[in-house]
């Protein structure tokens, strides 16, 4: 079974799902072991990662499809994937769900933003027509070369626009055939409220960026409203940042690590993670 079909049958259920971020291989394979089901690539954490740089549409359809193959290589769970706008118009968007789908994305996630886009909880947002982003969809859809590939249309809107216009595009991305809805950044439980009420049962992901705009639930909380995917797209990778920066404090100060050993993963931990032991069986077996 691929990863899109199961992925499909996960969120057939109508069971909350909890998806991690992922920013590098390494991360997405704790999170598996851990026990997550899907995990994501964001363009946010991609880009801080991979190259110091803001989320603002720096990177490009290439890069991110390469960051998106080395996660994809290292575990065996599903991924939904940050496509950004597409990377262009619709002659783009096609040929950006062929490259993800070969790089292993299982799920695609398309923004009516305008390039260059924005982080969802940055200021100086701005969206196309929603005529635009209908086309957008449309030609995702059709792209797909796995039928499973599941499509999500999300919105930016809200704080462009208004709650009411965000809803009208949800609306006209769900009769367009997205799979999923995204509506990003809503400011407070009542509007997550209201846009479930307008779109029916139409999945909804629910995006927590901690220190963003909108309320950090528990799933069962997010469940309650009526959304079905709680996305933490940075969670991992503000928890990393933090942590090297309070080790690089701590050895500048102390100039040693002794006194940090119990914020250290344990080397042997880590080759385990890694697969060491597997490796090496197979260098053995080749002698």
């Amino acid at each position: 079974m691929t990863p899109a079909r199961r992925l499909r049958e996960r969120l057939a259920t109508g069971d909350v799902l909890l998806v991690g971020g992922a920013y590098n291989a390494l991360v997405a394979r704790i999170y598996e072991r851990a026990g997550f089901e899907a995990l994501y690539t964001g363009g946010y954490a991609a880009a801080a990662a991979n190259f110091a740089l803001p989320d603002i549409g720096l990177m490009t359809q290439t890069e991110m499809c390469e960051h998106v193959e080395r996660i994809s290589k290292a575990v065996s769970v599903p991924l939904v994937c940050d496509a950004d706008t597409g990377f262009g118009e619709l002659t783009n968007v096609a040929r950006t769900v062929r490259e993800y789908e070969r790089a292993g994305a299982a799920a695609i996630q398309i923004e009516d933003q305008t390039f260059p886009k924005r982080c969802g909880h940055m200021e100086g947002k701005k969206v196309i027509p929603r005529g635009e982003m209908v086309r957008k969809v449309r030609a995702a859809l059709a792209a797909r070369t796995n039928p499973d590939t599941v499509v999500i249309a999300r919105t930016d809107a809200i704080a462009v626009n208004g709650l009411d216009d965000a809803i009208e595009r949800l609306r006209a991305y769900a009769e367009a055939g997205a799979d999923i809805l995204f509506p990003d950044a809503p400011r407070s439980v009542e509007e997550m409220r209201a846009i479930s009420a307008a779109v029916g049962e139409y999945p909804l992901v629910a995006n927590y960026s901690e220190h963003g705009k909108t309320p950090l639930l528990t799933a069962e909380e997010t469940a309650a409203v009526g959304f079905r995917i709680c996305l933490y797209p940075t969670t991992s990778l503000f928890a990393a940042a933090q942590s090297a920066l309070e080790i690089a404090t701590a050895l500048q100060r102390d100039r040693t690590s002794r006194e940090v050993l119990d914020r250290l993963m344990v080397f042997g931990e880590l080759n385990e993670l890694l697969g060491l032991s597997a490796w090496q069986e197979a260098e053995e077996r080749a002698l």
